[in-house]
């Protein structure tokens, strides 16, 4: 027997070698199927094969994406570029737009800030000089912003919110006569308060109105229009430096009380009495009512607006944290009855003593303050005279968002702020409009008294549409 076994397996190989041939590769056969290497029975990759095998692999993958990438970032450049030439007035110094990066430099940003697809954002500042002080190049004194603020307040207000704005609107207001009474609603302001400009020589000229009235036309400060310029320059690069491709575009638009055009669109957006169409009415308007209009003529359709001497801060720099553009955004696409949103107003940043107690404290609104304190707290207006007397008009109500996934935002708290007894009331000092859902509006009635309480009113049906959602909430207990 053991002489036979040499030719047994002599035998079988040739028998078992007969059912194999070589199949050519069919054409219709799927891209991954591919022809393998032929290696000798019983040979093996060894680990370090292995390893360099998907090293290779990898690298070939990353130079494929990088490629793509790379062609991405360049359709966009040329697109955002070529929008930028077309739609900047060259000739003018009060306009312009910042150069996108190169290839290189755009495709190694570090820290690409947030841009949502399809939905362009303006950001707008709004300031002036006082028109009785007179203009401050730097410093802070409530009520009289100053340049260097401007520029601080613009810079840092950008970096907190990490978005990418298609572009940068700076509104120069100029001195004009107007009140600055909140509203008739308000508590304890009942008179109106006229605001009249200090009259220097060659601020002004005089024009003489179709009903026979002469009134005097201001000019912006020549300091002030250098120090806007100089601002919106650096907030387009700022946004360029941190977004892909973009081509960021920022306009000075200086306010013209004496122009056709600006009467005319008050015309159009305040119901203004017949009798005083061909009257000096920016007199009985609220002094910013034109100057916040302006936000209007924006090229996007939605715009983020800021007034003089305010800034956004973050109190929560995780990068976990939902961003208040994109949320806004998506709130205002997926519910028709939020027209604009705001991040809540605070007063002081740092914890205050109270003069009545050194046991107890003001918790800060940013610093030194828990959540559950800065919610409470920024509702009643953080202001310390309130918090001290326990005086406080401003009450923050539920609102029940429609979110088109509301799973993924139930823990983001929305609520409509109203006086206590006065009704509702909204801010202008910082907010995100949808400015073509709001134009529906036009005109306005309360077009003599301020924006914020001439903007709140509920839109039509909102009232049904509560009652609706209280009847559901009431079946489902």
């Amino acid at each position: 027997m053991p002489m036979l076994r040499p030719a047994t397996v002599a035998a079988l190989l040739p028998w078992g070698a007969r059912g194999l041939k070589a199949q050519p590769e069919s054409p219709d056969a799927p891209a991954w199927m591919t022809a393998q290497e032929a290696r000798p029975w019983g040979q093996e990759l060894s680990f370090d094969d292995l390893e360099d095998k998907a090293s290779e692999d990898q690298l070939a993958k990353t130079k494929e994406l990088k490629a793509s990438a790379l062609e991405g970032i360049r359709e966009s450049m040329s697109s955002n570029l070529h929008r930028a030439e077309m739609e900047v007035d060259a000739s003018s110094a009060l306009e312009g737009f910042a150069e996108p990066l190169n290839e290189t430099e755009a495709a190694e940003i570090a820290d690409a800030w947030l841009t949502v697809p399809g939905a362009d954002v303006t950001f707008s500042y709004n300031t002036h000089c006082d028109p009785v002080a007179g203009c401050r190049s730097s410093g802070h004194k409530w009520g009289q912003p100053s340049f260097q603020e401007m520029h601080r307040n613009v810079l840092a207000s950008l970096r907190a919110m990490r978005f990418c704005f298609s572009d940068i609107l700076v509104i120069l207001d100029v001195p004009h006569v107007g009140h600055d009474k909140l509203g008739p609603e308000t508590p304890g302001n009942v008179t109106s308060h006229i605001v009249t400009p200090k009259d220097v020589p060659g601020s002004f000229s005089e024009m003489r109105l179709a009903a026979g009235q002469t009134v005097k036309r201001f000019n912006v400060d020549s300091g002030l229009s250098t120090a806007a310029t100089a601002t919106a320059k650096a907030a387009a690069e700022l946004l360029r430096d941190h977004c892909p491709a973009a081509a960021p575009q920022w306009k000075v638009k200086v306010m013209d009380y004496g122009s056709q055009e600006l009467r005319q669109r008050a015309l159009e957006h305040y119901a203004i009495a017949d009798g005083e169409k061909n009257s000096s009415f920016y007199d009985n308007m609220y002094i910013n009512t034109m100057a916040l209009d302006e936000n209007f003529q924006a090229k996007s359709q939605y715009v983020y607006h800021m007034d003089a001497q305010w800034r956004l801060y973050r109190s929560n720099f995780s990068r976990s944290t939902p961003n208040f553009i994109e949320k806004a955004l998506s709130l205002m696409k997926s519910d028709s009855r939020v027209y604009m949103a705001s991040v809540i107003n605070t007063f002081n940043l740092e914890p205050q003593k109270n003069p009545y107690n050194k046991f107890a404290v003001i918790p800060g609104s940013v610093h030194g303050s828990t959540p559950i304190e800065r919610v409470k707290g920024m509702l009643q207006g953080w202001s310390k005279d309130q918090w001290l007397s326990q005086k406080r008009p401003l009450r923050g109500e539920a609102f029940h968002g429609k979110w088109e996934d509301p799973e993924a935002n139930q823990k983001i708290a929305l609520f409509k702020m109203n006086w206590e007894k006065w009704g509702g009331i909204v801010t202008r000092h910082q907010f995100l409009m949808d400015t073509q859902r709001f134009k529906s509006l036009f005109p306005l009635e309360e077009w003599d008294t301020a924006a914020e309480h001439m903007w709140y009113f509920p839109p039509p049906g909102w009232e049904d549409e509560e009652e609706d959602e209280e009847e559901e909430k009431k079946k489902k207990k």
